[in-house]
């Protein structure tokens, strides 16, 4: 006589036990194998939720492909099978578990893939914007700080120096007779020569300094922590460098000198318009007087040494 069938509607322990279970179910006979079909569901739903999830958090950042709900109504219904079908019919149970588990791992797979798609493109844009602003703060010719850039980081580096309590100097400075060698060796000798002063200057200056070109032939320094006194040194390496380093641009004899004016920043009182001023009127003084020369504004701050 056939034995009792257990009742088909349970609330099955394998659904917390998990694929561990899978070990001890083939021993266990029958009930074995219908403890791992529960088993078996269980990951599907776990599945099922994980995709569920991901779709909830990546909604809005990356294309769906593919409803996710269609998953969670399919391991839905797999619960339902299973609860008629785990005791009579176990293997189908696992075999639709496994194929309900598979999709789910599949989309989780596909979803994972578009996400590192999705996250490379970002970080390509923010590196390219990046580069945009590098690429709009720089001197299309000579690779330094623009006008506008300097200017900017200037006013940056004083609010730096005056919470450290250091001090900041500026250096004005252009290259001498610049229009007598852009008129009678032409434009394209003047940008080369442009370019030589700027990579000359730049190998003078320390890491912290900043180098850019005002415009035409004309260069500014800022150089953090440096008082009026250190600035006229930097000035005269400057100078040196450019006098020993240019005399042959290309093919060209050109000989280049450049004139240098320094001034020390008065601290907040001074507007930044009146330092640049300060330096670039130092710098006349130096064309003034001869040209290739330092000159610096007389001016310091009060309490300096």
């Amino acid at each position: 006589m056939r034995a009792p069938r257990r009742p088909r509607l349970v609330v099955p322990a394998a659904l917390a036990l998990g694929p561990g279970a899978a070990s001890t179910a083939f021993a266990a006979g029958g009930e074995g194998h219908v403890m791992l079909a529960w088993a078996l569901v269980g990951l599907a739903l776990g599945v099922a939720l994980a995709v569920g999830l991901c779709a909830w958090l990546l909604q809005g950042r990356i294309a769906a492909h593919g409803a996710w709900w269609r998953h969670a109504l399919a391991a839905l219904a797999l619960l339902l099978l299973s609860s008629w079908l785990a005791w009579d019919w176990p293997w189908v149970v696992m075999l639709v578990s496994l194929g309900v588990a598979g999709w789910g791992l599949s989309r989780v797979l596909r979803l994972t893939r578009h996400m590192r798609q999705a996250l490379d493109e970002h970080a390509h844009a923010r590196a390219e914007a990046r580069r945009a602003k590098a690429d709009s703060e720089r001197d299309a010719l000579t690779g330094v700080l623009n006008r506008g850039a300097w200017r900017a980081r200037l006013e940056r580096l004083a609010e730096d120096t005056q919470q450290d309590g250091r001090p900041l100097s500026v250096l004005f400075f252009d290259i001498d007779l610049f229009k007598l060698i852009n008129d009678s060796l032409g434009h394209q000798v003047g940008d080369d020569c442009l370019k030589a002063v700027a990579s000359t200057v730049a190998a003078e200056l320390r890491g912290g300094d900043i180098l850019g070109r005002l415009g035409g032939e004309e260069f500014a320094v800022a150089l953090p922590g440096a008082r009026r006194i250190h600035a006229i040194a930097v000035g005269e390496r400057v100078r040196m460098a450019v006098q020993s380093h240019c005399q042959v641009v290309g093919e060209e004899v050109v000989e280049l000198t450049v004139s240098v004016g320094a001034a020390e920043y008065l601290g907040p009182g001074e507007s930044f318009d009146a330092l640049m001023d300060r330096a670039d009127r130092a710098m006349y003084t130096a064309k003034g007087s001869g040209r290739n020369m330092v000159v610096a504004d007389a001016a310091t701050p009060p309490g300096a040494h």
